[in-house]
């Protein structure tokens, strides 16, 4: 009898221990961080960093892998479990058994700002006023427009004027929308002209094009902005400048976004500094009742570890002074106390 008992014991506390391995949260230090793909994904390369980072400080984070594109600010905000795979990312995903709700995440800075607010791709679900940031590290990214040389296109302006049969390479994302409103470069128009107008982002390599319009400018080689580079160097690109009323309407309208100069030699065709739109900064994120210390702690990992940054794909960097700061969404209390430990915010 007492040997049964004791097996039942067992058997019961093997039992316990085999549910606990499968529960996550802050509460137990195996959070759920919304994140991409590892395979050059900027939120799956800091949700990677993220992770690493935390070892030290006990928590055993879980990454979804297929919790990027504009879900992450929804999967937080609203405690969700992660969505099934899509045909989309057949090589993404998390762990089958972990089946824990979304308790963190990491997204592109004006991502987090227009869910904040519900604007843009976040109007028909947002606002999510419950997400609280806890540390913004600096990633720039610049909105270029570049035709083959030898087109005779000076400014974009031409292809509407003359009805212009061009096939154009385009983002679909606010910054981009806005250039092409300003144009009048509508898919109607363009295929009313005989062009066309394509997604970059599917089209890549094997791409036909005359005109190329992107906010994911940059010389990096992950997939999403590697294309700048293939381009410049297979073909002679001429880099537009874009008129001052343009950009000015471009940042008063897409929060987040911000007026600078690309540098020469930036990529190969820029041959001369010139103003344009950029962006800045992947914020990883929380929401309002996510505990205070883990958001401390989580601020001061990615502080103690922001050396490794220098090792990932993205040109990434830490700025004290903007780490605290994402446009007007409200730093966690956690992350604060601990910016204002280290001096990062003063009063």
């Amino acid at each position: 009898m007492a040997l049964f008992l004791l097996l039942f014991l067992n058997l019961k506390i093997i039992g316990q221990g085999s549910q606990e391995a499968a529960i996550t949260g802050f509460e137990v230090k195996r959070p759920v961080m919304a994140g991409a793909c590892l395979e050059g994904c900027p939120w799956g390369e800091i949700g990677d960093f993220v992770r690493e980072s935390l070892k030290p400080f006990g928590y055993e984070v879980k990454l979804c892998l297929n919790c990027g594109r504009t879900l992450g600010p929804g999967l937080v905000s609203k405690s969700l479990v992660p969505p099934p795979l899509d045909k989309e990312q057949p090589a993404a995903g998390m762990a089958h058994d972990i089946k824990g709700k979304v308790d963190f995440g990491v997204t592109a800075s004006d991502f987090l700002i227009r869910a904040f607010h519900g604007e843009d791709e976040y109007k028909s679900e947002g606002p999510y006023k419950n997400l609280r940031l806890i540390a913004k590290i600096e990633d720039p990214f610049y909105v270029f427009v570049a035709v083959k040389s030898g087109s005779g296109i000076t400014n974009l302006a031409q292809i509407r004027d003359n009805q212009l049969p061009l096939r154009i390479l385009c983002m679909d994302s606010p910054l981009t929308r806005v250039i092409m409103e300003f144009y009048d470069l509508s898919k109607e128009n363009l295929e009313l002209w005989g062009g066309s107008t394509r997604n970059i982002m599917t089209e890549r390599e094997n791409a036909v094009f005359d005109v190329i319009i992107s906010d994911l400018g940059s010389p990096a080689n992950n997939p999403e902005s590697d294309y700048w580079t293939f381009y410049s160097y297979r073909y002679n690109l001429d880099f537009l400048e874009l008129p001052e009323d343009l950009l000015n309407l471009m940042v008063a309208k897409v929060k987040g976004s911000e007026i600078v100069t690309a540098k020469w030699g930036l990529l190969k065709g820029i041959k001369k500094p010139f103003k344009t739109v950029a962006r800045s900064g992947e914020s990883v994120f929380a929401r309002d009742n996510t505990p205070e210390q883990a958001a401390y702690d989580i601020a001061k990992a990615i502080d103690l570890n922001r050396a490794n940054l220098k090792w990932y794909i993205r040109p990434y960097s830490y700025d004290s002074r903007t780490v605290w700061k994402t446009g007007d969404v409200p730093l966690h209390p956690g992350a604060e106390r601990y910016y204002r430990e280290a001096g990062y915010i003063r009063d």
